[in-house]
Protein backbone atom coordinates (compact mmCIF):
# COMPACT_ATOMS: atom_id res chain seq x y z
CA UNK A 1 0.00 0.00 0.00
CA UNK A 2 3.04 2.65 0.32
CA UNK A 3 6.01 2.67 -2.28
CA UNK A 4 4.54 0.08 -4.95
CA UNK A 5 1.62 -1.99 -4.34
CA UNK A 6 3.53 -5.60 -4.97
CA UNK A 7 6.11 -7.28 -3.07
CA UNK A 8 8.70 -5.83 -0.93
CA UNK A 9 6.66 -2.85 0.03
CA UNK A 10 6.40 -1.72 3.47
CA UNK A 11 3.37 -3.40 5.01
CA UNK A 12 4.05 -4.04 8.43
CA UNK A 13 1.92 -1.22 10.00
CA UNK A 14 -1.23 -2.88 7.62
CA UNK A 15 -0.57 -6.50 8.86
CA UNK A 16 -0.75 -5.00 12.45
CA UNK A 17 -3.61 -2.97 11.91
CA UNK A 18 -5.23 -6.06 9.87
CA UNK A 19 -4.37 -8.98 12.21
CA UNK A 20 -5.26 -7.08 15.51
CA UNK A 21 -8.32 -7.32 14.66
CA UNK A 22 -8.50 -3.00 14.98
CA UNK A 23 -9.79 -2.53 11.60
CA UNK A 24 -12.69 -4.19 11.48
CA UNK A 25 -13.57 -2.93 14.57
CA UNK A 26 -12.92 0.70 13.42
CA UNK A 27 -14.83 0.03 9.70
CA UNK A 28 -17.38 -2.97 10.19
CA UNK A 29 -19.37 -2.63 7.33
CA UNK A 30 -19.40 -0.70 4.27
CA UNK A 31 -20.59 2.88 3.42
CA UNK A 32 -24.64 1.97 2.27
CA UNK A 33 -24.57 4.81 -0.16
CA UNK A 34 -21.28 3.70 -2.15
CA UNK A 35 -22.66 -0.04 -2.30
CA UNK A 36 -25.78 0.85 -3.96
CA UNK A 37 -23.52 2.80 -6.50
CA UNK A 38 -21.45 0.12 -6.68
CA UNK A 39 -24.34 -1.99 -7.64
CA UNK A 40 -25.52 0.09 -10.07
CA UNK A 41 -22.80 -0.18 -12.39
CA UNK A 42 -22.26 -3.80 -11.98
CA UNK A 43 -24.43 -6.06 -14.43
CA UNK A 44 -25.95 -8.79 -13.53
CA UNK A 45 -23.67 -11.79 -12.75
CA UNK A 46 -20.94 -9.44 -13.45
CA UNK A 47 -17.25 -9.38 -12.10
CA UNK A 48 -15.72 -7.26 -9.59
CA UNK A 49 -12.24 -6.97 -8.98
CA UNK A 50 -11.67 -5.05 -5.44
CA UNK A 51 -7.60 -3.75 -6.03
CA UNK A 52 -6.38 -3.16 -2.14
CA UNK A 53 -9.88 -5.22 -0.61
CA UNK A 54 -8.85 -5.47 2.75
CA UNK A 55 -10.51 -7.76 4.77
CA UNK A 56 -13.49 -7.23 2.16
CA UNK A 57 -15.64 -5.14 3.66
CA UNK A 58 -17.56 -4.33 0.43
CA UNK A 59 -16.49 -7.91 -1.38
CA UNK A 60 -18.30 -9.47 1.30
CA UNK A 61 -21.42 -7.05 0.78
CA UNK A 62 -21.83 -7.53 -2.77
CA UNK A 63 -21.03 -11.43 -2.48
CA UNK A 64 -24.99 -12.34 -3.25
CA UNK A 65 -24.94 -9.74 -6.20
CA UNK A 66 -21.87 -11.28 -8.71
CA UNK A 67 -20.83 -14.22 -10.43
CA UNK A 68 -17.11 -13.97 -9.50
CA UNK A 69 -15.22 -11.34 -6.87
CA UNK A 70 -11.69 -11.19 -6.24
CA UNK A 71 -10.01 -9.16 -3.82
CA UNK A 72 -6.44 -7.90 -4.43
CA UNK A 73 -4.24 -7.29 -1.22
CA UNK A 74 -0.30 -7.15 -0.57
CA UNK A 75 -1.25 -8.10 3.38
CA UNK A 76 -1.66 -11.57 3.88
CA UNK A 77 -2.97 -10.66 7.16
CA UNK A 78 -5.96 -8.84 5.42
CA UNK A 79 -6.80 -11.66 2.72
CA UNK A 80 -6.66 -14.07 5.48
CA UNK A 81 -9.41 -12.78 7.56
CA UNK A 82 -10.90 -11.77 3.72
CA UNK A 83 -10.78 -16.25 3.32
CA UNK A 84 -12.00 -16.68 6.69
CA UNK A 85 -15.09 -14.90 6.36
CA UNK A 86 -15.84 -15.58 2.83
CA UNK A 87 -15.55 -19.39 4.09
CA UNK A 88 -17.85 -18.99 7.08
CA UNK A 89 -20.56 -17.31 4.93
CA UNK A 90 -20.24 -20.31 2.25
CA UNK A 91 -18.88 -18.16 -0.65
CA UNK A 92 -15.80 -19.45 -1.32
CA UNK A 93 -16.08 -20.52 -4.13
CA UNK A 94 -16.78 -17.43 -5.98
CA UNK A 95 -15.27 -14.84 -3.58
CA UNK A 96 -11.73 -14.92 -4.30
CA UNK A 97 -8.38 -13.77 -2.27
CA UNK A 98 -5.73 -12.77 -4.70
CA UNK A 99 -2.19 -11.74 -3.47
CA UNK A 100 -0.07 -10.59 -2.30
CA UNK A 101 1.60 -11.76 -4.90
CA UNK A 102 0.32 -9.10 -7.63
CA UNK A 103 0.91 -11.67 -10.80
CA UNK A 104 -1.89 -13.37 -8.93
CA UNK A 105 -3.94 -11.15 -10.00
CA UNK A 106 -2.84 -11.85 -14.35
CA UNK A 107 -3.54 -15.22 -13.26
CA UNK A 108 -6.93 -14.55 -11.76
CA UNK A 109 -7.61 -12.37 -15.07
CA UNK A 110 -6.47 -15.77 -17.37
CA UNK A 111 -8.98 -17.47 -16.11
CA UNK A 112 -11.76 -15.44 -15.16
CA UNK A 113 -11.71 -12.89 -17.81
CA UNK A 114 -11.29 -9.44 -17.00
CA UNK A 115 -13.41 -7.35 -14.33
CA UNK A 116 -17.01 -5.32 -15.28
CA UNK A 117 -16.16 -3.06 -12.19
CA UNK A 118 -12.67 -2.67 -10.30
CA UNK A 119 -12.92 -1.00 -6.94
CA UNK A 120 -10.09 0.86 -5.22
CA UNK A 121 -12.03 2.80 -2.22
CA UNK A 122 -11.65 4.57 0.59
CA UNK A 123 -7.76 5.49 0.44
CA UNK A 124 -6.03 2.68 -0.93
CA UNK A 125 -4.60 4.86 -3.88
CA UNK A 126 -3.11 7.72 -1.55
CA UNK A 127 -1.43 5.18 0.54
CA UNK A 128 1.03 4.11 -2.45
CA UNK A 129 3.40 7.09 -1.32
CA UNK A 130 4.81 8.34 -5.20
CA UNK A 131 3.05 9.94 -8.05
CA UNK A 132 4.52 7.43 -9.89
CA UNK A 133 4.31 4.13 -7.99
CA UNK A 134 0.48 5.32 -7.82
CA UNK A 135 0.22 5.50 -11.79
CA UNK A 136 1.99 2.35 -12.13
CA UNK A 137 -0.97 1.06 -9.84
CA UNK A 138 -3.67 2.91 -11.68
CA UNK A 139 -2.73 0.98 -14.99
CA UNK A 140 -2.56 -2.28 -13.41
CA UNK A 141 -6.04 -1.42 -12.51
CA UNK A 142 -7.05 -0.30 -16.02
CA UNK A 143 -5.61 -3.46 -17.35
CA UNK A 144 -8.24 -5.30 -15.47
CA UNK A 145 -11.06 -3.50 -17.04
CA UNK A 146 -13.20 -5.45 -19.54
CA UNK A 147 -12.87 -3.71 -22.77
CA UNK A 148 -15.05 -1.14 -23.90
CA UNK A 149 -17.72 -1.61 -20.88
CA UNK A 150 -15.24 -1.92 -17.60
CA UNK A 151 -15.16 1.02 -15.22
CA UNK A 152 -13.04 2.01 -12.40
CA UNK A 153 -14.87 3.12 -9.24
CA UNK A 154 -12.64 4.79 -6.52
CA UNK A 155 -12.63 7.26 -3.21
CA UNK A 156 -9.63 9.46 -1.85
CA UNK A 157 -10.01 11.68 0.96
CA UNK A 158 -10.31 15.12 0.08
CA UNK A 159 -7.88 17.28 1.03
CA UNK A 160 -9.89 20.42 2.11
CA UNK A 161 -11.83 17.86 4.93
CA UNK A 162 -8.95 15.70 6.06
CA UNK A 163 -5.56 15.66 8.15
CA UNK A 164 -5.78 19.88 7.61
CA UNK A 165 -3.39 20.74 10.99
CA UNK A 166 -0.89 17.54 9.20
CA UNK A 167 -1.03 19.63 6.42
CA UNK A 168 0.03 22.73 7.91
CA UNK A 169 2.23 21.60 10.02
CA UNK A 170 4.54 20.11 7.34
CA UNK A 171 3.71 22.08 4.59
CA UNK A 172 2.59 19.96 2.47
CA UNK A 173 1.59 21.94 -0.35
CA UNK A 174 0.94 18.57 -2.38
CA UNK A 175 -1.15 16.64 -0.03
CA UNK A 176 1.71 14.30 1.06
CA UNK A 177 1.60 13.91 4.47
CA UNK A 178 2.69 11.34 7.01
CA UNK A 179 0.92 10.62 10.48
CA UNK A 180 0.29 8.25 12.98
CA UNK A 181 -2.61 6.07 13.70
CA UNK A 182 -2.92 5.70 17.37
CA UNK A 183 -4.92 2.18 18.55
CA UNK A 184 -5.14 1.07 22.05
CA UNK A 185 -2.66 -0.54 21.95
CA UNK A 186 -0.16 0.22 18.93
CA UNK A 187 0.49 3.54 17.15
CA UNK A 188 1.12 2.65 13.33
CA UNK A 189 3.04 5.20 11.11
CA UNK A 190 1.07 5.58 7.78
CA UNK A 191 1.87 8.12 4.68
CA UNK A 192 -0.77 9.72 3.33
CA UNK A 193 -1.65 11.26 -0.28
CA UNK A 194 -5.03 14.07 -0.16
CA UNK A 195 -6.77 14.69 -3.03
CA UNK A 196 -8.75 17.41 -4.54
CA UNK A 197 -10.68 17.66 -7.75
CA UNK A 198 -7.85 19.09 -9.92
CA UNK A 199 -4.90 16.46 -8.38
CA UNK A 200 -7.19 13.70 -9.08
CA UNK A 201 -8.10 14.68 -12.07
CA UNK A 202 -4.46 14.68 -13.16
CA UNK A 203 -3.37 11.83 -11.86
CA UNK A 204 -6.25 9.68 -13.72
CA UNK A 205 -5.23 11.72 -17.09
CA UNK A 206 -1.56 10.43 -16.32
CA UNK A 207 -2.35 6.94 -16.36
CA UNK A 208 -4.33 6.75 -19.13
CA UNK A 209 -7.96 7.85 -17.49
CA UNK A 210 -10.40 9.47 -18.23
CA UNK A 211 -13.27 10.31 -15.05
CA UNK A 212 -17.23 9.96 -16.07
CA UNK A 213 -18.59 11.06 -12.47
CA UNK A 214 -17.56 12.66 -9.54
CA UNK A 215 -19.29 12.48 -5.91
CA UNK A 216 -19.45 13.25 -2.39
CA UNK A 217 -18.32 9.87 -0.76
CA UNK A 218 -19.89 11.17 2.59
CA UNK A 219 -20.21 14.28 4.82
CA UNK A 220 -19.04 12.66 7.99
CA UNK A 221 -16.41 10.43 8.73
CA UNK A 222 -15.95 7.03 7.95
CA UNK A 223 -15.99 5.86 11.08
CA UNK A 224 -19.55 7.59 11.97
CA UNK A 225 -20.89 6.09 8.74
CA UNK A 226 -19.59 2.61 9.65
CA UNK A 227 -20.88 2.49 13.49
CA UNK A 228 -23.54 4.64 14.15
CA UNK A 229 -27.22 3.76 12.38
CA UNK A 230 -27.95 7.95 13.02
CA UNK A 231 -25.07 9.30 11.06
CA UNK A 232 -25.55 6.71 8.54
CA UNK A 233 -29.18 8.12 7.95
CA UNK A 234 -28.09 11.48 8.38
CA UNK A 235 -25.10 11.02 5.67
CA UNK A 236 -27.58 8.96 3.30
CA UNK A 237 -30.14 11.94 3.89
CA UNK A 238 -27.29 15.15 2.97
CA UNK A 239 -24.49 13.67 0.44
CA UNK A 240 -26.59 13.83 -2.18
CA UNK A 241 -26.88 17.07 -1.73
CA UNK A 242 -23.01 17.77 -1.14
CA UNK A 243 -20.74 18.95 -4.35
CA UNK A 244 -17.91 16.40 -4.76
CA UNK A 245 -15.26 19.21 -3.68
CA UNK A 246 -16.83 19.23 -0.59
CA UNK A 247 -17.16 15.34 0.61
CA UNK A 248 -15.19 14.29 3.07
CA UNK A 249 -14.03 12.07 0.33
CA UNK A 250 -14.38 12.03 -3.25
CA UNK A 251 -15.79 9.22 -4.98
CA UNK A 252 -15.29 9.27 -8.66
CA UNK A 253 -16.18 6.78 -11.70
CA UNK A 254 -13.24 6.86 -14.55
CA UNK A 255 -12.61 4.79 -18.01
CA UNK A 256 -9.48 4.67 -20.14
CA UNK A 257 -9.05 7.73 -22.05
CA UNK A 258 -9.34 6.20 -25.22
CA UNK A 259 -12.99 5.41 -24.80
CA UNK A 260 -14.06 9.10 -24.97
CA UNK A 261 -12.29 9.39 -28.64
CA UNK A 262 -13.26 6.35 -29.55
Amino acid sequence: MMEAFGPGTATAPYERYYASGHYDRRYPRPNPRVLRFILSALPPAGHVIDFGCGSGRYLLALRDRVAVAAGYDICAAALERLQLSAARLGCADHLLAVGPDPAELDRHVARHGRADVVLCLFGVLSHIESAAARAEALRRMTALLRPGSGRLILSVPNRHRRFRSEQRAQGAADGEIRYVRQLRDMALPMSYKLFDLDSLRTELARAGLQIETLRAESLVPETLVANSPVMRTFDRLTTPLLPAGLGYGILAVARPAALASA
